[in-house]
């Protein structure tokens, strides 16, 4: 029993030791909307207004309305491509964020 509980609580630190790393911050903190938008080359951009307006909007788990935000900044969209909204912290610091379209 204690060989099955103690595999258990192993796996357990593994598991979250693969999370933590994978979710670690990439960037110093820094100010800014919490999000920014990858696109299609891999650069990044602040988002517009209304960008910030539809994140910030409530969406049903469903709702397929709702942003795709990816986890990390390699993450490609269910279509395929690099662009996307992501958290400004994953994104990788060498990356210049340029300002938002006007």
């Amino acid at each position: 029993m204690k060989i099955i509980v103690g595999a258990f609580l192993g796996l357990i630190l593994v598991l979250w030791g693969c999370y933590a790393f994978l979710s670690r911050r990439r960037r110093p903190k820094e100010s800014g909307f919490r999000f920014v938008y990858v696109n299609i080359d891999g650069s990044a951009r602040e988002l517009t207004p209304d960008e910030q307006v539809y994140l910030r909007t409530e969406f049903a788990g469903a709702d397929g309305a709702r942003p795709y935000i990816k986890f990390r900044y390699e993450s490609l969209t269910p279509d395929g491509r690099m662009s996307g909204y992501l958290e400004r912290r994953q994104l990788p610091a060498k990356i210049r964020i340029q300002p938002g379209p006007t």
